[in-house]
């Protein structure tokens, strides 16, 4: 998962530095749908419920099955060692500065 309010200044800076070649651009770590709906219900709506396809609810509409994976952030975070991992970079970029609950 990249998340864009932090990722986007990078490119410019790597143009400053020169840094060429092949870059995974993402945050580093995994984050599972399930966290990222648990965060939106946490900070935005704590209404907010969901309910999970079970892979066969899944495969009726969906194109292709689906691949869990991780990139390999390591270069980039040697480089940018203030990256934060996928699972706080959603909250400091995109709940915080949306919330609207108080999280306890």
């Amino acid at each position: 998962m990249t998340i864009l309010d932090e990722l986007l200044p990078v490119p410019i800076e790597m143009a400053k530095r020169n840094l060429t070649g092949i870059w995974n651009f993402t945050n580093p770590g995994v984050v599972s749908h399930n966290q990222i709906f648990e965060m939106y219900r946490d900070y935005i709506d704590p209404k907010f419920t969901w309910k999970n396809f079970n892979l066969e609810e899944q495969a009726k509409v969906i194109v292709a099955p689906r691949s869990n994976n991780e990139l390999d952030a390591a270069k980039l975070k040697k480089e940018f060692p203030e990256l934060l991992p996928v699972k706080e970079s959603p909250i400091k970029y995109v709940f915080k500065p949306n919330q609207k609950t108080s999280v306890t």
